[in-house]
């Protein structure tokens, strides 16, 4: 792999990738020269669609299916992105999910599991695959998306979300002092509620309630999100190292 991006394009992989963040990450690297491979769950869930879209606009793009929490999914995954483009020299870890509102005594430890793999676990087995080839290539971007819910407490959410969440955070940080000086960064987002389908099937209508609590009196959009993440993946953020970006419109300011 070149050391310099702008030579050849960089094959990047989108985790996530099928709605929201994820799909907004992708269709910024596609629209910026990255063939993207989209990883999604499973198929019919939209990977589909961002894909057309990507190519419609003159992108490369293709797709993969698999539980990001089982490895041997993650490593058929890997290989599907590697056997189209080559080995990613992008990674954008954006998959993960939250679950109902409940305090610690309410969340069942079968919940607590299923959080902490498709948040943390997953992002451990992604890194995992992923970074020998950019360390033997001497260049590579790992991007982790995070959440304000690992940054500060909040009035609502899940404790095994703001636990998976801080230690994705954590676990970026720490991986990021371990390849520091090799060519690769990592660095992760921590983005406040974003207007995904996701989060409106969840408020059902009551966006502007939530959007009340936030500083700028807004909810942030894929897009937003997506732009930080594709500077980090750039060779102008080649000095950003171990960072969580709070992307969050002033919520989080520490």
């Amino acid at each position: 792999m070149s050391t310099d991006p702008t030579e050849v394009p960089t094959p990047a992989l989108v985790t996530g990738g099928a709605a929201g963040i994820g799909a907004a990450a992708a269709m910024k690297l596609a629209a910026a020269g990255h063939p993207v491979t989209v990883a999604t769950l499973r198929a019919g869930e939209g990977g589909e669609e961002i894909v057309d879209q990507i190519t419609a606009a003159g992108g490369v793009a293709r797709l993969a299916f698999g539980d990001l929490a089982d490895e041997e999914a993650v490593a058929a995954i890997h290989s599907t992105a590697s056997e189209a483009f080559g080995a990613p020299g992008i990674l954008v870890h954006a998959a993960g999910g939250f679950t109902r509102s409940a305090g610690l005594v309410d969340t069942p430890s079968d919940e607590w599991d299923r959080v902490i793999a498709v948040n943390l676990r997953s992002t451990y087995l992604c890194m995992h695959a992923a970074l020998p080839a950019m360390i033997e290539g001497g260049w590579g971007r790992v991007v982790t998306v995070a959440s304000e819910a690992g940054r500060v407490p909040l009035r609502i959410g899940s404790p095994a979300y703001a636990a998976a969440k801080a230690a994705v955070i954590g676990l970026t940080k720490h991986v990021a002092r371990e390849v520091a000086g090799t060519g690769v960064t990592v660095n992760a987002t921590a983005p406040s509620t974003t207007l995904s389908p996701r989060v409106r099937d969840i408020y059902q209508g009551r966006e502007d309630e939530v959007a009340a609590l936030h500083p700028m009196g807004r909810l942030s959009t894929p897009e937003e999100q997506a732009a930080v993440i594709a500077f980090l993946c750039t060779e102008g953020a080649s000095y950003v190292n171990g960072s969580c970006v709070d992307v969050t419109g002033g919520s989080v300011t520490l």
